[in-house]
């Protein structure tokens, strides 16, 4: 191994900025290490450790207001840097100490995106920030779309640049594949280092097809986050990709950022709501989420390299491979990895507490489909209310057209009631 990579120096990404909202800590954590992300009134971001330094109480679970976040234990509060400005149970005339500060953290907003500095201070240079240019064109429009998986960062992108599974364990989903072009594929890997992975790669056995628009597919692993896949057209003005951004919450947690651009995306397209496109997402994620929870437990549970367990193909899994082989190259300084011929974990015993249901994976963090699930709740409250009202009219009235038009709206909001339900469980 050798110590081209660093993965402390690196930015990683935690959330869309869109999806922080004013006035608000949102918590989350590194290799199992917790921080939590402060929004001010003034929409600035800052990003403290998730410890009070008094008796390391989370401070997540404290409240925020006016600039000021206080622990919910004693009352200690801090400004959105971390500086200490009471303690209640101070005397009047100590001052309070320098060690009561908590430890705070460079981000930035990239495209949209919020990145966290885990390393040294001062070598936070934004342009080492995997930033895709094509999103800054005035013509892209992307989707974007974050979820949390029970499994870590590298078994999600291991499945992200598996090209050869899409074709059978999403086939018939939109935006997913076709069981009859799952085909051999020849992989041509044009970089491998450090710095990542970068391949084209095409079916073996297709027709010729001279009216397809395409020229070439590329894949890219930009270590430690993010697989990039762009298409190249034959009219070079077109532009299409997928960013896949990850996040290494712990050992057996890690967090998708998925953002989708093209510069040719129909109007239809633009104009769908961001909780539609989320529904379409969370059905493919928590298909390859059933397999791949699976597959983490058994290699986890079966104390054998990858090496010893798997059975790869060439003309399938050659990216996987560079990549679980990048990690016993590059990965050997980071807190837990699993290469293909070696690995470092912790001992755990799998939490079955982390969840896999949509609204705790995604809707929980997403603006948008929280709004929309919110909304949904008060709706079927107000519904409830109505058919209550309409129950003691219909019950109150005599035999005659108000309280046959009574029954047949209670008829009606009962059958409204239950697709309301239905609906409100896409986003739970």
């Amino acid at each position: 191994m050798d110590n081209g990579f660093d993965y402390r120096n690196c930015w990683y990404p935690i959330a869309f900025s869109r999806d922080i909202s004013t006035a608000s800590i949102t918590p989350f954590s590194v290799y199992d290490e917790n921080f939590i992300l402060l929004r001010g009134n003034d929409d600035s971001l800052t990003c403290l450790r998730d410890k009070c330094p008094h008796r390391a109480a989370k401070l997540s679970t404290g409240r925020m207001g006016q600039g000021i976040i206080e622990c919910q234990y004693h009352g200690w509060q801090f400004d959105l840097n971390g500086k200490c400005l009471k303690i209640p149970q101070l005397e009047p005339h100590k001052e309070i100490p320098q060690r009561a500060c908590v430890d705070s953290f460079q981000v930035r907003v990239v495209q949209g995106l919020v990145w966290f500095w885990y390393g040294t201070p001062g070598q936070d240079s934004t342009d080492d920030i995997p930033a895709v240019p094509d999103l800054d064109r005035g013509d892209t429009y992307s989707v974007d779309y974050i979820v949390d998986l029970p499994y870590d960062q590298s078994y999600l992108i291991e499945n992200v640049i598996d090209v050869a599974h899409i074709h059978i364990a999403h086939h018939g989903i939109r935006g997913g594949g076709n069981r009859e072009l799952a085909l051999p594929l020849d992989f041509t890997i044009e970089q491998n280092s450090a710095k990542g992975i970068k391949a084209q790669f095409r079916s073996i056995g297709l027709p010729e097809n001279t009216t397809s628009p395409l020229k070439a597919a590329l894949v890219e692993f930009v270590a430690p986050n993010l697989v990039h896949y762009t298409s190249e057209y034959k009219d070079v003005s077109l532009i299409s990709g997928l960013a896949l951004y990850s996040l290494p919450l712990g050992q057996q947690r890690c967090r998708l950022l998925y953002r989708k651009y093209s510069n040719f995306f129909s109007g239809r397209e633009r104009r769908k709501p961001r909780w539609l496109e989320h529904h379409n997402q969370n059905t493919i994620l928590q298909q390859d989420m059933a397999i791949i929870i699976g597959q983490h437990e058994t290699i986890e549970a079966s104390n054998l390299e990858l090496n010893e367990l798997w059975l790869p193909i060439k003309t399938s899994d050659q990216l996987v491979l560079a990549y679980r082989r990048w990690l016993d190259e590059h990965g050997g300084n980071m807190p837990f990895f699993r290469g293909y011929r070696t690995s470092y974990r912790t001992p755990q015993s799998r939490d079955s507490a982390y969840p896999s249901d949509a609204y705790q994976i995604h809707t929980r963090h997403c603006r948008d489909c929280s709004n929309m699930h919110a909304g949904l709740v008060r709706l079927q409250k107000s519904l409830t209310w109505v058919l209550v009202i309409l129950a003691l009219v219909a019950i109150s009235v005599e035999p005659g057209a108000l309280k046959n038009t009574s029954l047949l709206v209670i008829v009606l909001s009962i059958a409204a009631m239950l697709g309301l339900s239905r609906f409100k469980k896409l986003f739970e």
